[in-house]
Parts: C-alpha cells; structure tokens; sequence
C-alpha cells in the first residue's frame, strides 16, 4: 500500500508542470484592436485650412447620408495632404471616429 502511495504521490508532483504548459490564460488576452471603415466618395473642395477640408459631396450611403457639404478633419501630421484649389473635383475616403471624420485620401479627379 505505501508503495501505491508514493507511486501516486510522485505521479502528481511530476505532472504538474505539464498543467502549468497547458494553462490558456485567457483573462490575461487584450481585445484585438478595431479596424475603423473606411468610407468612399466624391466630391468638390469648398474650402482648405490647416486642420480640415469642407467638401461638398455626393450622398453616402453606407451612412445613409444624403448629398451635403461638411468638414473633414485632416489627420495628424497634416503635412501628408497638399492643398487642393476651391472646386477642384476629387475623390476621397474617410473613417470615423470619436472625434469625428478624418480624411484617409483624397485625390483631384478629372
């Protein structure tokens, strides 16, 4: 009997390193971060400044938004956007955010 004893005493302080191998530790994971949506669409620069662009655009519909002029942001550093001309034609996308709607690209179209 002491032999079964120590035979099972030794079986458990040998595996328990392979317990430790297999803990998943799942409330340790941080949440995959978010990729924001990007936005298409086309319009017509109105105005241009340091820190925003107002485009008077198309409807969007991913947004159900109908045909508007509104500011955009541009994102930090705004030196990436060369300033476009008032009534230039363009194409553009954006994201959303908390802080509102940042310009990702924007292109003169003919």
């Amino acid at each position: 009997m002491r032999t079964t004893y120590v035979a099972f005493i030794a079986g458990l302080f040998l595996s328990a390193p392979l317990w430790a191998n297999e803990h998943q530790h799942h409330a340790m994971s941080l949440p995959a971060a978010s990729t924001p949506k990007v936005y298409q669409a086309s319009g017509v620069v109105k105005q241009w400044d340091t820190q925003s662009v107002t485009l008077s655009h198309g409807p969007i519909t991913d947004l159900h938004w109908p045909a508007m002029t509104m500011a955009f942001k541009l994102p930090d550093p705004s030196g990436e956007f060369k300033p476009l001309p008032v009534n230039t034609p363009v194409a553009f996308s954006f994201i959303q955010s908390d802080s509102g709607y940042t310009l990702t690209s924007i292109t003169p179209q003919q």
